[in-house]
């Protein structure tokens, strides 16, 4: 059961601009292999609000053009410190990767993995954020466990 309940029709997500300029030096051009990791922030259900605060990079146990293996003992060990430092503010939203496309769209094994991962996760809220970073535009949505929704990025919660 999750404790904390989201609209996510109506879900606004908050990233600074210093963290989505951050976020786009990981795009991937040609020849690079993919990278990925967590989207870790926090929550104010009584807004309707995240804020990521982090796009966590992982160690990498596999990776090609095409596809890529996450070291998960490695994610989880930093979650859990991330969490404990901030007191339990800061906790885990989502996943993100990198595309070779111009314009990302996910696969059939990322929504396989996406759908699995959503319903495998402990996590505090109703909603998970996934972001697949394309060379030019990226496919960002929030997922309930039945549907995806566009994410619109706002700038830095007040």
């Amino acid at each position: 059961m999750n404790k904390f309940k989201f609209d996510i029709k109506n879900l606004k997500v908050y990233i600074s601009e210093e963290l989505k300029q951050n976020l786009l030096t990981f795009r991937q051009f040609e020849f690079d292999n993919e990278r990925g990791g967590v989207i870790l922030g926090k929550l104010y259900p009584q807004d309707n609000t995240i804020e990521i605060t982090h796009f966590f990079e992982g160690r990498l146990l596999e990776s090609s053009e095409y596809g890529l293996e996450l070291d998960i003992d490695y994610l989880q060990d930093n979650i859990e410190h991330i969490w404990e430092e901030s007191n339990g503010l800061i906790t885990y939203l989502g996943d993100w990767h990198t595309h070779p496309q111009q314009c990302a769209e996910p696969s059939f094994t990322d929504l396989k993995t996406f759908f699995l991962n959503y319903y495998k996760s402990k996590v505090q809220q109703n909603v998970l954020l996934y972001l697949i970073l394309g060379r030019k535009e990226h496919w960002f949505k929030s997922f309930n466990g039945l549907k995806f929704y566009k994410i619109n990025i706002l700038g830095r919660r007040k």
